[in-house]
Formats: structure tokens, C-alpha cells, sequence
């Protein structure tokens, strides 16, 4: 029976002359039961299939991520029969190869294990940000795919495998979890070239773990582990997520196989948290979040273990810190809105202010310019209306000089003086026209107003005045 596994190494980097291509050492597989209770056996005699063969990663959430597990979309070809696709964006991709010399690969004991390590090179024009991070980091794992053609049940139901294909290594993201049997069970197809071969051919994945043997393992925990076929949440995606979540910042989310959606959340005091959502139409509970230990993971070097630290202790101080400015900045926040509402008020009564002694400028100057002229003579208030109106609409109110002073009151007291030197202007317009239309009776009269009546007297004092 032939299965397809993955299983997890470690790569990390040598030195290389060549500029285009960036050497690789790879720990590859060993012959010890790892947590899906798998074991790989007769490594000597498969030494052969780790050459000649493509080192791949996945690049994820836009490129901004780089290694995932081993992504791919099943299709159908022309025949019917389904496939593996490597087509789509965030599918793994080939990134460089194991040459087929037979000294890229060997047998060697790490800490007391027999290790498969083999020797690679990745291209560092078409990948130089998959270099750059093994070069900060030191090594990345990856993940081991293998078709098991011969496959026998060891104690404890020990899956053993004793004959198999190598098809490619993939290089893991940091903190992803390696693809173990379930996941490529539920997706991958039988592999139709070797079907003629072959009575019966099921694709498996599994991962290697530490040096630790299962005890009496149910054959129900054979899927323990299993990685769905996650869909990273873009950056315009997390941004509207983000809105049912006012009181953390989302990290991260993906959506499984089945439609469910995990948010990687981060408190305001810097605990991270988990929640998780059947579909975005649900209606965020607080019994739902789930709070969860964020792992910085630091590479000491290749002769010591790497150094786990838990994120939150980390930034504690730091987040501890960030809180006090925050608070210390709604503070301020808060006094400021304050004062602004107190200049705003402010604002408000000098407006008002200003309008009361921009309407008794007006009035004081119409009272000045009638208090010597006799009741025929004043001018008219109804010359002050359309000067009151452009003071209600507020036209002197914003009025200052250089030195910011203001002179609103002042303007309008020229404007009431121009408006009665314009009304005078019409007074004295209208006198003169009076004056050039009077006939010589209407002098006479004036001068004699005791003058007898009758034609006679009216003659009589015309030649007088002739």
C-alpha cells in the first residue's frame, strides 16, 4: 500500500562560493516513532531518493509571510482523475533543489539519532527573501513529503514503514505547524502513474517530533495533529474584522476547510487571545475568547536548543509602559477637549459682545451727528437698519488691527458717519432743485406776506419789485 507522508527536518545554511546559489544542509528524516506513530526504517538503503529532488516553500498573506506547509488545490484534469495543483497564489513553489551527486547525502548521528542530512541549494535571485530570513534566523524546518509503498503494523500500532518515495522538501514557516496525517488523507488523490503497480495507494502526511516514543497509542489518535487547509485573511480583510473587536488588535485570522475563522487577537495590556467564529455574521460573546501563550522563539546557534519566551512576560514592561501613556494621553486628551470647550464659550460671549458694542457705536455716532441740528433737521434712524444688519451677520465681528485688537466698533462708526454725510449730500440735492423751479409771485409773496389782497396790489408789487 503506498501513502504519502511529510516529515519534519531542519535546514540551516553553509557556506557557499557560488553568488546565485545559497548552500543549504538539511536534516531530513530519522528512523525514530514520531507523534503520529509513524517510523521510517531502512534509511541506508533510500539514501538515493533524497537527491535529484525540488526544495519548495509557500509564500502566504501577499508575500508577507514567507514558508507555510504544503499548500496545493485539488483539481480535475481532462480525464476526470483529481490532482494536486501548484498553481494558486500562496501554493508552495520550487525555490531550489538537491543535486543528484551522491555525496549531497548521508547518514549521520545527531544527539544520539540517525539522521538522513543531505546537501541543497536554494536560488538567491528568485528567493532572496526566503534567504534573507534563513540567513537572521540560521535555519527554518521543513517538511519531508514521501510516498510509502511498503507499509507493515509494529507494536503499539506502529505504523512502520519500510519502503518509500521521497517527493520534495518543503520549507516550514516559523511557528506553523507541520501537515500530519488527516490533512493530506482528506485531500490529496491517488497517484494515477502508479496505480498499475500498486492493489491500493492512500496519500498520508506525517510529522517528525522530538525524540519522544508513543505509549500505547489508540489507533483513533492517528490524526492528532492534523493541519487543515487554512486562507489567510488579507490586510483589508483583518482591517473590517478588526471592527468586531473594538478592545484588541487583530494579528491575524484564517478561515478552515469547513468555513470556521480563528482570530489571533492582542489585548490592550498585550495578552493574546484566540477566538473562534463559525462565520463572520456571528455575534462576538467574551466567553468565547480563549486567552493563549504567544512564543518568541530565539536561535541560540546550532550547539544549543533555541530559547522559548513567552511574548507577554517580554513586552510586559514595555506593554506596562504603552498603558500608562495611553492613559496618560486620554488624560490630556480629556483636559484638552476642556479647554477647548472653555475658548469655545469663550468665543461665544465675545461674538455676543461684540455685536452689543458694534450696535451702540452705531447708535452713539447717529445721536452725535443730530445733537445740533434742530427735530426738521435729524437724520433719520432708519439709516442705522441695513448698518445693523451686516452687524448681526457677524461682518465686524472677526475686525482687528496688526496687533490683533478689535476695531469693529470703530468701522461702523465711520459707516453711520458716511451714511448721514450721504444723507446730508441728498438734503442739500434736493434744496437746490427746490430753489431753480420758484416763480417770482411765490418771492413776492414770501417777502410781502401782509400784502393786500387783489389783482391791483399783486401788480402794485411786482413793479416794486421790477
Amino acid at each position: 500500500m503506498e501513502k504519502n507522508r511529510t516529515v519534519v527536518g531542519q535546514l540551516k545554511v553553509l557556506e557557499t562560493a557560488n553568488p546565485k546559489l545559497y548552500a543549504v544542509e538539511i536534516m531530513a528524516l530519522n528512523s525514530e516513532v514520531n507523534r503520529n506513530n509513524w517510523q521510517y526504517i531502512n534509511l541506508e538503503q533510500h539514501l538515493s531518493e533524497f537527491l535529484d529532488i525540488p526544495i519548495l516553500t509557500a509564500y502566504v498573506m501577499g508575500g508577507m509571510v514567507i514558508g507555510d506547509g504544503h499548500n496545493y488545490n485539488m483539481k480535475r484534469d481532462l480525464n476526470g482523475e483529481e490532482y494536486a495543483s501548484f498553481t494558486s497564489a500562496d501554493a508552495e513553489r520550487i525555490v531550489g533543489w538537491i543535486p543528484k551527486d551522491p555525496e549531497n547525502v548521508r547518514l549521520e548521528v545527531i544527539d544520539g539519532t540517525e539522521w538522513v542530512v543531505v546537501r541543497g541549494n536554494l536560488w538567491s535571485w528568485y528567493a532572496k527573501e526566503l534567504v534573507d530570513q534563513i540567513a537572521r534566523q540560521g535555519s527554518m524546518e521543513v517538511s519531508i513529503e514521501t510516498l510509502v509503498t511498503d507499509e507493515r503494523q509494529g507494536e503499539n500500532g506502529v505504523d512502520i514503514e519500510e519502503k518509500y518515495l521521497v517527493l520534495g522538501i518543503t520549507i516550514l514557516g516559523n511557528g506553523v505547524e507541520p501537515a500530519v496525517a488527516g490533512a493530506n488523507i482528506r485531500t490529496l488523490s491517488e497517484l494515477s502513474e502508479l496505480r498499475n503497480n500498486m492493489a491500493e495507494n492512500i496519500l498520508k502526511a506525517a510529522s517528525y517530533v522530538k525524540k519522544e516514543k508513543p505509549k500505547d497509542i489508540p489507533k483513533n489518535n492517528e490524526n492528532k495533529g492534523v493541519k487543515k487547509r487554512m486562507t489567510y485573511f488579507s490586510r483589508k480583510e483583518l482591517a473590517e474584522l478588526g471592527k468586531k473587536f473594538p478592545d484588541y488588535k487583530v494579528l491575524a485570522a484564517v478561515q478552515d476547510e469547513n468555513g470556521a475563522i480563528r482570530v489571533c487577537l492582542m489585548a490592550k495590556d498585550a495578552s493574546t487571545s484566540v477566538y473562534k467564529m463559525d462565520s463572520l455574521d456571528d455575534t462576538v460573546v467574551p466567553e468565547k475568547f480563549r486567552r493563549v501563550a504567544a512564543k518568541v522563539n530565539f536561535i541560540l546557534g546550532e550547539d544549543c536548543d533555541n530559547a522559548e519566551i513567552d511574548a507577554c512576560e517580554m513586552t510586559e514592561e514595555m506593554a506596562a509602559e504603552v498603558a500608562e501613556a495611553c492613559d496618560n494621553a486620554k488624560a490630556l486628551e480629556a483636559q484638552l477637549n476642556a479647554a477647548n470647550e472653555r475658548i469655545k464659550a469663550m468665543e461665544t460671549a465675545e461674538k455676543a459682545r461684540r455685536v452689543v458694542a458694534a450696535k451702540a457705536a452705531a447708535k452713539n455716532a447717529l445721536d452725535a451727528k443730530n445733537a445740533n441740528r434742530n427735530a426738521k433737521a435729524k437724520f433719520d434712524e432708519s439709516l442705522l437698519t441695513p448698518i445693523y444688519a451686516d452687524i448681526e451677520a457677524g461682518k465686524y465681528t472677526e475686525r482687528v488691527n496688526a496687533e490683533g485688537l478689535w476695531i469693529g466698533d470703530a468701522e461702523v462708526e465711520l459707516r453711520v458717519k458716511a451714511a448721514c454725510a450721504d444723507a446730508q449730500e441728498e438734503l442739500d440735492r434736493k434744496a437746490r432743485e427746490a430753489a431753480e423751479s420758484t416763480f417770482a409771485y411765490e418771492k413776492f409773496l414770501s417777502k410781502t406776506p401782509d400784502a393786500p389782497d387783489g389783482i391791483d396790489s399783486l401788480l402794485s408789487g411786482l413793479d416794486k419789485i421790477i
